[in-house]
């Protein structure tokens, strides 16, 4: 098997086509020629228990031949130490995900906790009340009286 080497790829025309590439280590790159010109999809094939599996490292000219057999060796030290690099990614998105839930909810509770009145207001002219005058009375009251004194105060600090 032995190494696959940059000559190697860069010397792949249309007609390797289909063509599969090994190198000792587990790599296993697969040829394909389309029209932006020829490239190698690469995958580690490992053993994990009793199955055979294989993970994407990506694919050659758009990753360096380096790149590729770094990432087969963070793949190849997860495997040893029985953790399927597919189950891996698939937490690491789960985590990244609720980070980010976890974001949004605390901005969300930090934006509830400094509505003002003016928001509250606002918010039961819109949904609340429906008078036959549109509103435009009580709109008016609180507006002149109201709104300018404690408009401006933040609901978790009103008091009696």
């Amino acid at each position: 098997m032995g190494k696959i080497t940059v000559k190697e790829l860069e010397a792949l025309t249309a007609g390797d086509d289909g063509r599969g590439l090994r190198e000792d280590g587990g790599i296993v790159g697969r040829v394909r020629a389309g029209r932006r010109g020829v490239t190698v999809l690469f995958r580690y094939e490992f053993k994990l228990g009793a199955d055979k599996k294989d993970h994407s490292l990506g694919s050659w000219p758009k990753k360096s031949l380096a790149d590729i057999r770094a990432e087969r060796d963070r793949m190849r030290v997860s495997v040893a130490d029985g953790i399927d690099p597919a189950a891996a990614r698939k937490a690491g998105r789960i985590e990244r995900q609720n980070a980010v839930e976890a974001t949004l909810a605390e901005a969300e509770r930090q934006r509830s906790q400094s509505l003002t009145v003016q928001d509250l207001f606002d918010e039961w002219i819109k949904n609340g009340v429906a008078r036959r005058d549109g509103n435009k009375e009580l709109r008016r009251q609180f507006e002149k009286d109201v709104l300018p004194v404690i408009g401006h105060i933040e609901l978790r600090k009103l008091t009696d």
